[in-house]
Formats: structure tokens, C-alpha cells, sequence
């Protein structure tokens, strides 16, 4: 479910494939639904095997590959990094020496001492990068106040081998007559006989039982719902993101991390504690914990994932290649995108025989270079270094679709790679940025350039001036 979710967060940026061993129904009718591709690994417990499968019958060199299992040991990721573009891995038990370029944690207030990584590896940690579906991303951003407890949500997991579900309606059934339960069971949930065996045998207990619900359902019914009863997982996460009451408990080793952090955060109650806060509900202690939720959870989850990703991955995909007569009308079109006039020295549009005179000397100009970027064979932007005796002056511009991806940093450092492999007599490289353009800014900061204010005779202002020896 959580790569489900993860995604739903990265389209329409980034199309998917999942690959699972044995998919029930039930699981590829999830996958199709949100417009992913369903590989079927072959079923075997020889992982090593499987990453050589994946490998001969899969994967692609310009590929992303995202981990999530106990399986993927050190050897496993090992084999299958140095043969796509990044390898990243959710994890919540750090039991071997990491690979992967990134590792995901989603709990907080985490020892990151306990994790081994790779020195390539980069470690990231905390609820912001809880791995939510779209309903609860939204829910995440209104206000609830609950004051009473009436009716409790009740999940505890997609299989729930050890039935938590019945020994909880037991215990729950010798609280309040007027309590409703309203019980999701997983897909992989094998005890319906018992369970609905005990609701017949005790007609005291409220009890609505649903299973398979998708995520617009969970997350309609949790609204409805003054609290819940859940492990500490991604389902006690989407609680918090609803906002109310949470009861936690633990069915898993690997949940314990999360455990201590809902806790000790006051974002949830132990299990035990049900009967008491039932029997008297202490209205300041439930608007506490819901304020402690929407401060951890506040529906920004998405905005912080595909920040990471568009980061670790674009600019690894970032190619250049020396400018042709053929891409005279694609500058043209980009130079006169309003954002690019925005941050221009000249902002009145370009007329296409101006620039196309222009072009032409460029391409005849022993002392110009134009690259253009691009992303998987797709054009992403430009750069430009003109010289004057020893100094470059570097433009540079990036196509809209690719703006706010991380890109302006890649564009210069791999642009000043390419343009030192051409040109050797340039020791030094320009750039001039006007102070309202935060975003060449921080990228000129992160290239390496040293910044000095400058005031430009030909524009008549003061610009931020960046230099660069190369």
C-alpha cells in the first residue's frame, strides 16, 4: 500500500511498474487501478536469483528502482545498483549494511546511528516522508474536535495473523453498551469464520465489518469514526493525518521504532489505556493529541518526496549535447516563455528574425557554446558560455516542465564540465543573476560560485555577480 501511495505522489512526473511475487486478484486490481504495470516475479526464495531475473528480463540502465521488503539484503541491492540510475529502499529495521544511494524511514526521532550505509548511501528519516494515499493527504489539511468517543475504527493490518482483531472485539465488548465498531479487515485476512462466529454470539457488540476498502472508503469511514485501534504503521499514520484519538498496538518487532515515536510525541495512546480513556474521556487530552498530530501531519507529504526524488534523479539523467541548426526555433520558443523574460535583462519579447540573425552567428562563433540539456532524450533547457578574452559568461535557462526539479545546480556543473572539455582557454566563469531570482541564485550558491554584488553599466542596476574558476 505505501508504494501504491508513493506512486500516486510522483505522477504524473514519473510512469510505474510493479514487480511482486504471486499477486492475488485483489492486489493487481489495486496496481491497475492506478495506472501502474504489473511484472510477476517468479515465485522463489532465491532473492539473489531474483535481482539476476530482474536484471536479464526487466530492469533499464535509465531505470529508478524502489525497494520495500525484508529480502533486499546488502548482496541483493549491491547487484541490482550498478545497473540503474538510483536504487532506494524503505525500511524500518535497519538489520544490514545498506547499498542503496537513498534509505527511507518514515519514523521519527530515530538513533540514525543504528543504520550501517554505505558511504554513498543517504539516510532520510521522519513523518514527512510517511508514505500517504491522496484522501488522506487532503483530510490532513482540516480541523477535527472531538470530545467524546462513540465509534472506533478498528485495523490491525492486511493479514493479522494472530487474530488481534477477535481478542480486541473480546476486550472491547466489556467497555461501553453504546460503542460501535466499525472493523477493516486486510485483503490476506484469513479468520472471517471466528471473527463473525464471535459477533453472532454477542449480539451487545455494534460491529460493521468491511474489508478491501479503497483508500477514498478508509479514509471516509475514519472521519466518521472519534477513534482508532491500530499496530504502529502506515495505518496509524493515516490516523494522524485524519486527526483523533489513536490506540496503538504493537504486533511486530519492526514496529517498535514507530511505537516509541507515536508515544513519545503524544500522537497516540497505548492499547492498554482503551478502557480508561473510554470510560472518561479528558477533552484537553484528546484536543492535545490531535493538535500534536497536525503538527506532524499537515498533507505536505508529497511536496517532500518528489523533492527528493526529483533531486537524487534528474540531474543523474541530465545529458548534454552541443547545439544544431535544428534547435534554432526550440530557443527561440523558450526565450520567449514569460517566465524566462521575467528574469532577463530584456524582457520585451524576441522577435523570431532577431533571433534567428542571432542564432546563426552563435553557431559560426568560435568563441560561443551552446549545450542543449536533456532528460531521457527529451529537451529540459540550455546553457550558454560566451568568452571575452579569459572569462565565460555563462545564460542558462530550463524548459517549464522542468523548473523546481533540482536542475539549475546540475545544468551549471555538468555545463561547465562539458564547456571546459571544448574550450581551454577560459580560466574563469561569469554569471550575472538579478536579485529577484532566488532560484539561479541558490543554484549558482551550490555550483560553487562566489557571489559579489556588481553594478551593471548596461543595465543600469545592481546585479549579483557569481565567478567561478575553472
Amino acid at each position: 500500500m505505501r508504494l501504491l501511495a508513493l506512486a500516486e505522489m510522483l505522477q504524473p512526473d514519473f510512469s510505474g511498474a510493479f514487480a511482486i511475487q504471486e499477486p492475488t486478484p485483489t492486489i493487481y486490481a489495486l496496481i491497475e487501478a492506478r495506472g501502474l504495470h504489473l511484472i510477476v516475479l517468479p515465485a522463489q526464495k532465491d532473492y539473489l536469483r531474483e535481482a539476476k531475473w530482474l536484471i536479464e528480463n526487466v530492469i533499464e540502465p535509465h531505470d529508478v528502482l524502489v525497494l520495500d521488503g525484508y529480502n533486499f539484503d546488502t548482496d541483493y541491492q549491491q547487484m541490482l545498483r550498478q545497473h540503474v540510475t538510483k536504487l532506494f529502499c524503505l525500511d524500518d529495521i535497519h538489520a544490514f549494511l545498506f547499498e542503496a544511494d537513498v534509505v527511507i524511514n518514515a519514523a521519527g526521532s530515530l538513533d540514525t546511528q543504528q543504520y550501517q550505509l554505505a558511504s554513498h548511501t543517504q539516510l532520510v528519516t521522519g513523518p514527512d516522508y510517511a508514505l500517504l494515499r491522496k484522501p488522506f493527504l487532503r483530510v490532513a489539511q482540516q480541523q477535527r474536535n472531538i470530545k467524546d468517543i462513540r465509534r472506533i475504527f478498528l485495523n490491525m493490518g492486511g493479514a493479522d495473523p494472530q487474530n488481534h482483531t477477535l481478542q480486541i472485539l473480546q476486550q472491547v465488548k466489556q467497555l461501553r453498551s453504546n460503542l460501535k465498531l466499525e472493523v477493516v479487515l486486510g485483503s490476506a485476512y484469513q479468520k472471517r469464520e471466528d471473527l463473525y462466529h464471535l459477533i453472532n454470539q454477542a449480539p451487545e457488540i455494534n460491529v460493521q465489518v468491511y474489508q478491501n476498502l479503497r483508500a477514498e472508503a478508509m479514509c471516509d469511514l475514519m472521519l466518521q469514526c472519534d477513534a482508532a485501534i491500530c499496530p504502529p504503521s502506515t495505518v496509524a499514520y493515516e490516523w494522524c493525518a485524519v486527526s483523533g484519538p489513536l490506540f496503538i498496538l504493537r504486533t511486530a518487532d519492526n514496529q517498535k521504532h514507530l511505537e516509541a515515536f507515536l508515544l513519545n510525541q503524544n500522537l497516540a495512546f497505548p492499547y492498554n489505556q482503551l478502557p480508561a480513556v473510554v470510560a472518561s474521556p479528558d477533552s484537553v487530552k484528546l484536543t492535545t493529541m490531535q493538535i500534536q498530530q497536525r503538527l506532524y501531519f499537515h498533507g505536505q507529504n508529497r511536496d517532500k518526496w518528489r523533492e527528493l526524488f526529483f533531486k537524487q534523479i534528474y540531474p543523474a539523467w541530465l545529458h548534454l549535447r552541443r547545439v544544431t541548426q535544428a534547435d534554432c526555433m526550440l530557443l527561440f520558443y523558450w526565450v520567449n516563455e514569460p517566465e524566462v523574460r521575467r528574469y532577463s535583462f530584456s524582457q520585451a519579447p524576441v522577435p523570431l528574425e532577431i533571433h534567428q540573425n542571432w542564432f546563426e552567428k552563435k553557431l559560426l562563433d568560435e568563441n560561443s557554446f551552446i549545450f542543449i540539456a536533456e532528460i531521457n532524450s527529451q529537451p529540459a533547457g540550455m546553457i550558454r558560455f560566451d568568452i571575452q578574452e579569459s572569462e565565460a559568461l555563462i545564460s542558462y535557462l530550463l524548459a517549464k516542465a522542468f523548473r523546481g526539479k533540482g536542475l539549475g545546480t546540475a545544468i551549471l556543473t555538468k555545463g561547465i564540465q562539458a564547456f571546459r572539455a571544448f574550450n581551454p582557454k577560459a580560466d574563469k566563469v561569469i554569471g550575472l543573476v538579478q536579485s529577484h531570482n532566488i532560484a539561479s541564485i541558490k543554484a549558482f550558491e551550490k555550483s560553487g560560485f562566489r557571489s559579489e554584488i556588481f553594478y551593471s553599466t548596461t543595465q543600469q542596476s545592481s546585479v549579483l555577480k557569481f565567478t567561478l574558476a575553472i
